[in-house]
């Protein structure tokens, strides 16, 4: 068997809130192309629309403090031949 490689890649959002909480979010597999305008439109989007997306303690959604893109290379070796 050889060796297996695998490549993971999220968009990674630190989100924040009124209350000063923040919330770290992942979503796999984003399109190759995003660009920081179209996170500056979600940001604008979400605050428009008092997004919902699980804080604890219902606090109202601040504003997305950073976005990154985050690719993982994974070498798993066979070292059972």
């Amino acid at each position: 068997m050889a060796d297996i490689i695998k490549t993971d890649e999220t968009l990674d959002f630190e989100f924040a809130f009124v209350d000063g909480d923040t919330r770290l979010s992942k979503i796999k597999n984003p399109k190759d192309n995003i660009t920081a305008q179209e996170i500056q439109e979600l940001n604008t989007f979400m605050r428009a629309n008092n997004a919902v997306i699980g804080d604890r303690y219902n606090s109202t959604f601040a504003q997305i403090n950073s976005a990154k893109r985050v690719r993982k290379t994974t070498t798993t070796f066979d070292i059972n031949s």
